[in-house]
């Protein structure tokens, strides 16, 4: 099939996600067909990635962060407890941010975030994945993951209505907690964490 798109509509305007329609002409069977596509996004209309075609740079920022005690050498991840009204209840996660216009690259936006969210300073970063999407059938969203090792704590710098509480669990620890009900954790979330287990037990985190 060849799609072209035809057209955008944008459905609400909203200051921070909005919903649109996007209209694509599909060719198949050598028949053209009119497909409207319903879509949320946090940009706006002469923004949107299926009419710039821009791939390179994210919208937001998840960062692990892990911690190795300088006296036992145990390694602990950070794991944030965050609100959140879409599910009506506390999420499991790591800190993330959006990226500013200003940001350099993911690297600078990870910094600035792990310290408002969590207050950690973070230090020999990685980037774990480039730019992707994380619901490619619901928005145009794209984040990539840093990964980052906490050098020093600090306070947070949270906005009014954040609700994120901070805790360092041992990484192994944090492998029970994934069929734990009483813990919450995205998907995104479950493959990152499974990655770092993975690195850990190799004795690549470190």
């Amino acid at each position: 099939m060849d799609w072209k798109l035809k057209g955008i509509k944008k459905e609400t305007d909203h200051k921070f996600l909005n919903f649109y329609t996007v209209t694509y002409t599909i060719t198949k069977d050598n028949k053209e067909h009119e497909y409207p596509y319903f879509m949320a996004s946090r940009k706006d209309t002469d923004k949107l990635l299926c009419k710039t075609k821009d791939y390179s740079r994210a919208d937001g920022v998840l960062i692990p962060c892990y911690y190795i005690d300088p006296t036992t050498k145990e390694v602990s991840l950070l794991i944030t407890k965050q609100f959140r009204p879409p599910m009506g209840r506390y999420v499991n996660s790591f800190p993330a941010g959006l990226m500013d216009p200003s940001d350099k690259d993911e690297f600078e936006t990870a910094r600035r975030e792990a310290k408002e969210e969590a207050g950690v300073i973070i230090d020999d970063l990685e980037l774990l994945a480039p730019a992707s999407p994380t619901s490619s059938g619901l928005s145009d969203e794209i984040n990539a993951v840093v990964l980052g090792r906490i050098e020093k704590f600090e306070t947070t710098s949270l906005e009014e209505y954040e609700d994120i509480q901070t805790k360092l669990i041992p990484i192994l620890e944090v492998e029970k907690l994934l069929n734990d009900p009483s813990y919450f954790f995205p998907l995104q979330i479950r493959m990152v964490i499974k990655y770092l287990l993975e690195r850990y037990k190799r004795g690549n985190l470190k």
